[in-house]
C-alpha cells in the first residue's frame, strides 16, 4: 500500500503559529520568575522553575532577534543580541548547577543576573511561535548539558544557535563547554531549502583560528535537515573544515525523508553529539522521573512502563486485530505509573508555560466531569489517573445517548475553553484542503474542491476555543455507570499541526466525520451545544470545515502509512482509506 499516492511528499498536516507579545510584559514576567526563585528550597519544583525562567527568557530574546534580523534583513551583532546571550548562558549555568547537584542547589539568583535581565530593551512587540521541542517531543535543556560534556569540545568552540529554540540550547551548550556566549542565525527560504544571511562580521574572527571548533545548535533535524545544512553550508564558505563542525541535533535519527543527497553527505562527514532524557536524569540521582511522579502520588516505590508509540494499546482490553492506528510521530511520551495496586498515566505535556495551561485544562475537564481527574505536573510531564473502561469503539452507546454526551462536552468547550491563540485561517484551511486532495485524488477532484469552497459564504467570525480536535471514537471511555470520558482532551489544538485553535464548528464537523452522524443527528448535536453555550454555531461554516477536516486526516494518515513500520502501516492504510472514501464522496456532492 505504501508509495500509492506519489505526490503526498508536499500533503499539508504541520504549521506553525506566530503570536504577538510586549517584550516588555514578557521581561517583567521573567523577572518576576527570577525574584520567586530565590523563595524556593532545593528540590525538583525549584529546578523545574529556573528551566522555565530559561525558557521565558529565551522566547524574549529569540523575539528580539528576529525583530532585529526583520528590521535589517541580515543576522549581525548587537549590543541587544550579545547582553542577551550573556543572559542565556548565565542561566544555563544555573540550570547547570542545580543538575549536577541532584537538583539540591537553593537561594536566589545573582544580582548581577537579575540586573542584566532588568537591562534588555524591551519596547514595541515581538512575535514567538511555539519551540516544538519543549512543547510536544520531550525536549529537555538538559540532554544539551550532557551532550556537550561529553562531546570533548572545549572553551575553544565558537557556539552558533538556529534560532529559535537553537537560541537557548547554544546557550546551554556553551555554558557546559565554558565556552564564550553564542551567537545565532536564523536561515530563511524554503523549509527543505534553507540559507543564511549574516553580515561577515558576525563570525569574528574564529574561522581564522586553526584551532577553533564550531557547533551548531538546534533541536530537529525535521523533514529535511535543512536548518543544519544553511549553517554548515555558510560556515564552509568563510573557510571552515567539515573536521571542526560539529552538530548538536535532538536525536539520533538523522534528517527526514526530505533530506536531499548533499544533506544526507553533510550529516555523514560531521560529528554529532546527542543526549537524550533518560541518560541526562535516570542514574544521575536515582531514576528521577519515578521520583518525581511519587512526590505527586504520595507514593513510594512508583514502577514505570513506557507506552508511548501506540504501546498503551497493549493496556486496554483489546485483540491487536482490533487495536486504533497510530501516527508514533504526532504522540507524546507516555508512561504508566504503578505503585501500591493503582495506576496513573504519566504523559509529557510541555516545559514552562505550555505545560501550566495544559494542567489547567486537564482540572477543568475533570472538574466538569469529562475527564479522568489529575494529580498535577512535575517538570513537563501531566499525571492523571488511569481509568479502567471500555473504550467508545468497542462498546457502543445508545445513538440518542451518545449525540446529548458529545453535545455537552462540545458545548462546555465552547463556554468555557476560549482561547486567544492562534490558529489555521479559514483560507489556510481550504488551501490546505486543496493541495491534499490534489495530491491524493488528482487534479481534478482539486479544481472541483477548489471551485466549491469559492461558491460558500465569505462572511464567517471565527470564535476561537482549545478545540478538542481528536474525536475518534477510541478516544472515549465508557464507564461501569454509563458516563463518558474523554482521553487525550488537551493536546491537539497545540499539536505541531496547521489546525491550532479553533472555532467549535472544527469539533462538530470532526464529531459529524468520526461518529457518522445523519444530519439529523448533527442538528440535534448543534442544538445541543448551542444549549449550553452562546452565541449560535455558524451552521456554514461547519459545512465549510467538511472538507478541511476529511483533508487533514487524510493527509495525516497517509504520511503515517508512509513512515510506520510494517506492522502498523495496514493500519494507518486503513484510515487513510476511509477519510479517502468520505472526501471522495463529499466532491461527487460538490459538483452538483
Amino acid at each position: 500500500m505504501a508509495g500509492r499516492y506519489p505526490g503526498s511528499s508536499v500533503m499539508i498536516i504541520y504549521g506553525d503559529h506566530k503570536r504577538m507579545h510586549s517584550a516588555q510584559r514578557l521581561r517583567e514576567c521573567a523577572l518576576a520568575a527570577a525574584a520567586a526563585i530565590g523563595d524556593l528550597p532545593g528540590g525538583i519544583k525549584r529546578h523545574a522553575a529556573l528551566v522555565d525562567l530559561f525558557l521565558g527568557t529565551s522566547e524574549l530574546l529569540q523575539g528580539l532577534a528576529d525583530a532585529e534580523f526583520d528590521k535589517k534583513g541580515v543576522d549581525g551583532n548587537s549590543p541587544g543580541q550579545e547582553l542577551g546571550s550573556e543572559i542565556l548562558v548565565a542561566l544555563s549555568r544555573e540550570v547547570l548547577r542545580s543538575w549536577q547537584q541532584g537538583f539540591a542547589a537553593c537561594g536566589p539568583l545573582d544580582a548581577a543576573l537579575i540586573a542584566k535581565l532588568g537591562a534588555i530593551d524591551s519596547a514595541g512587540q515581538i512575535a514567538t511561535g511555539a519551540t516544538e521541542g519543549y512543547a510536544h517531543y520531550a525536549l529537555y535543556p538538559e540532554t544539551y548539558l550532557l551532550a556537550a560534556q561529553r562531546s570533548q569540545l572545549d572553551a575553544e568552540t565558537c557556539v552558533i544557535g538556529i534560532r529559535s529554540i537553537g537560541l537557548g540550547l547554544a546557550a546551554m551548550v556553551a555554558a557546559a563547554l565554558d565556552a564564550p556566549a553564542p551567537i545565532s542565525v536564523r536561515p530563511t527560504g524554503h523549509p527543505f531549502r534553507r540559507r543564511v544571511c549574516a553580515e561577515p562580521e558576525l563570525l569574528g574572527v574564529w574561522p581564522g583560528d586553526p584551532a577553533a571548533k564550531f557547533a551548531i545548535v538546534d533541536e530537529g533535524p525535521g523533514l529535511s535537515g535543512s536548518s543544519f545544512h544553511a549553517v554548515v553550508t555558510w560556515l564552509v564558505e568563510q573557510g571552515v573544515d567539515f573536521d571542526r563542525i560539529h552538530l548538536f541535533p535532538s536525536h539520533r535519527g538523522g534528517p527526514g525523508p526530505h533530506a536531499s543527497s548533499d544533506i544526507g553527505d553533510l550529516w555523514r562527514r560531521c560529528r554529532c553529539h546527542v543526549a537524550d532524557f533518560e541518560e541526562a536524569f535516570d542514574g544521575r540521582v536515582a531514576p528521577d522521573l519515578p521520583r518525581w511522579v511519587g512526590g505527586l502520588i504520595g507514593e513510594d516505590n512508583v514502577e514505570l512502563r513506557e507506552i508511548s508509540g501506540g504501546e498503551w494499546r497493549k493496556h486496554i482490553p483489546t485483540s491487536p486485530d482490533r487495536w486504533p492506528p497510530v501516527y508514533a510521530g504526532f504522540e507524546r511520551r507516555k508512561f504508566i505509573a504503578s505503585a501500591d495496586g493503582k495506576r496513573w498515566l504519566v504523559k509529557f505535556a510541555g516545559l514552562g508555560e505550555t505545560g501550566r495551561c495544559k494542567l489547567r485544562t486537564a482540572k477543568a475537564l475533570h472538574d466538569a466531569g469529562f475527564a479522568a481527574g489529575v494529580v498535577g505536573l512535575c517538570h513537563g510531564f501531566l499525571v492523571e489517573r488511569w481509568v479502567e473502561a471500555d473504550r467508545l469503539d468497542e462498546k457502543r452507546l445508545a445513538r440518542h445517548a451518545l449525540v446529548e454526551r458529545l453535545g455537552d462536552y462540545l458545548g462546555w468547550r465552547a463556554a468555557k475553553l476560549q482561547a486567544d491563540e492562534a490558529g489555521a485561517s479559514l483560507n489556510a484551511l481550504s488551501d490546505m484542503a486543496v493541495q491534499n486532495c490534489r495530491e491524493a485524488l488528482g487534479e481534478g477532484a482539486a479544481k472541483t474542491l477548489k471551485a466549491w469552497f469559492a461558491r460558500q459564504p465569505s462572511r464567517h467570525v471565527m470564535r476561537r476555543i482549545e478545540v478538542d480536535g481528536r474525536l475518534h471514537p477510541w478516544e472515549f471511555l465508557v464507564c461501569r455507570d454509563g458516563t463518558l470520558l474523554k482521553t487525550d482532551a488537551v493536546d491537539h489544538c497545540r499539536s505541531h499541526d496547521l489546525v491550532g485553535c479553533q472555532d467549535i464548528a472544527w469539533d462538530i464537523a470532526g464529531a459529524s466525520v468520526e461518529h457518522d452522524l445523519t444530519p439529523d443527528e448533527v442538528a440535534k448535536l448543534v442544538e445541543r451545544i448551542e444549549s449550553k453555550a452562546s452565541p449560535c454555531v455558524d451552521r456554514a461554516l461547519v459545512h465549510h470545515l467538511e472538507p478541511c477536516y476529511l483533508a487533514f486526516q487524510l493527509g495525516l494518515w497517509i504520511m503515517a502509512e508512509q513512515s510506520v513500520g510494517n506492522g502498523e502501516r495496514a493500519r494507518a492504510a486503513c484510515a487513510a482509506d476511509r477519510y479517502e472514501a468520505k472526501l471522495v464522496r463529499f466532491i461527487e456532492g460538490a459538483k452538483a
